[in-house]
């Protein structure tokens, strides 16, 4: 009886042990799982080229995701409106407001594959501790406090946004491996490899720089273009929570494929840029070799003279309103001037009228010799400025020099037959 009741003892001892140690078993996977940031998972969204003008240079998100909660949201720092008052006149003198909202995931993903983006997702290799302060970042930069900012395209834009939040979590390491990393890229260069499918857009923006955007960039500043960000982010290592080197990125998968032409991997001449020989030819054509030629040619000659020159002088006075007008400091210093100069708004009617009467004036002919003069020195200049000035020449060099020839050759005297 008593060897019964002892062996009961002893089972029922057992018994509790096993329990016990199960129960600490049990409960050593929750208090894991609830260590600040465990179940988070972090990575950055990235998307391809789209059809308008601001689409062509990507975009990117930050993904926040906590099974445990059922959180999935995308953090976005590129919203703004066209409906904002004065947008246009904001955004050209540098005084945009976008701002930073967190999106549902699958909606974003949906919206960028309606749109035929390709989109890349990269899950970062982050500890427990920067997931959760990664997470409580992204949510404090959401806030209605905080979530505007002045938009500036180089320097403050939705992907630099995203890596600078990335870095402070990451304690500068970023910034260390990158900032002194120089390139070969300029903030020219990306915009008029990225705008060449928009070709009007890419003259434009390319007219548009000044001498500061042609500096070569360090790869912490190439990280402008979200694309980048994305290559470059492949090459980070990082310490993980038991001070071992991993890389940042544990996994990338293309989400979606684009059917659409990829990106240019290079910088190539612009896209109108063989529009510039065919306009030289053009107003060539209208210099007259002969009287009778001079009589066919006088009106459309004096028309193109019309309207050439208050294109280009309509576009100089926008070139040098960006420059003095403008927060943009890559405006500033534009010897595009020199080939779209506002004088052609002056010189317009008097070289139109010239041609029509058959001769040249004083002031039309300073102001010929000046158009004519102005776009043959910035081909000299060329070698002597760290700006790059190819594109506009090839685009403006042969006309501007063509018309010269065609109104000086209606407004030299007829030969006198005798």
């Amino acid at each position: 009886m008593m060897r019964g009741r002892r062996a009961t003892s002893l089972m029922r001892v057992a018994v509790s042990a096993v329990i016990a140690a199960l129960a600490l078993l049990g409960a050593a996977q929750p208090l894991a799982a609830q260590q600040p940031g465990a179940a988070i998972r972090v990575s950055v969204l990235t998307f391809g080229q789209g059809d308008a003008v601001f689409e062509l240079f990507g975009h990117n998100a930050l993904r926040i995701q906590d099974p445990s909660t059922g959180l999935d949201l995308a953090y976005n720092w590129g919203l703004f409106s066209f409906e904002d008052p004065n947008f246009l006149g904001r955004f050209l003198s540098g005084d945009t407001q976008y701002w930073v909202a967190g999106i549902p995931t699958p909606d974003l993903l949906q919206f960028y594959a309606q749109a035929d983006r390709e989109t890349h997702e990269q899950e970062l290799n982050l500890t427990p501790t920067q997931r959760a302060e990664l997470a409580a970042l992204a949510a404090e930069n959401a806030l209605e406090a905080n979530k505007y900012y002045r938009y500036d395209y180089f320097r403050d834009n939705c992907s630099t946004r995203l890596r600078d939040i990335l870095d402070q979590v990451l304690g500068g390491a970023l910034q260390r491996r990158f900032l002194e990393m120089r390139t070969t890229l300029t903030y020219r260069s990306e915009s008029v490899r990225l705008t060449a499918p928009n070709g009007l857009a890419q003259a434009g923006i390319d007219i548009a720089l000044g001498q500061k955007a042609d500096v070569p960039l360090t790869a912490w500043e190439a990280m402008f273009i979200p694309m980048r960000l994305r290559d470059y982010l492949r090459d980070v290592s990082i310490a993980d929570v038991d001070g071992h080197t991993v890389p940042l990125v544990i996994d990338e998968r293309v989400l979606y494929r684009a059917k659409r032409a990829p990106e240019l991997p290079e910088r190539r001449g612009l896209t109108l840029g063989a529009w510039g020989p065919v306009l030289g030819a053009w107003m060539l054509i209208l210099a007259p070799i002969s009287v009778a030629a001079k009589r066919r040619s006088r009106i459309p000659a004096a028309v193109m003279a019309f309207l050439w020159y208050g294109l280009v002088g309509l576009i100089g006075v926008l070139v040098l309103g960006m420059w003095i007008g403008s927060a943009h400091v890559f405006w500033y210093n534009n010897f595009n001037l020199l080939l779209v100069s506002p004088l052609g708004l002056i010189a317009a009617f008097p070289l139109a009228r010239s041609v029509l009467r058959g001769r040249l004036d004083t002031l039309s002919t300073g102001l010929l010799v000046a158009m004519a003069g102005m776009a043959v020195f910035a081909l000299l200049m060329t070698p002597f400025t760290t700006q790059r000035l190819g594109g506009p020449l090839l685009l403006f060099l042969p006309a501007q020099l063509g018309l010269a020839v065609a109104i000086w050759r209606h407004t030299r005297p007829d030969p006198v037959v005798v």
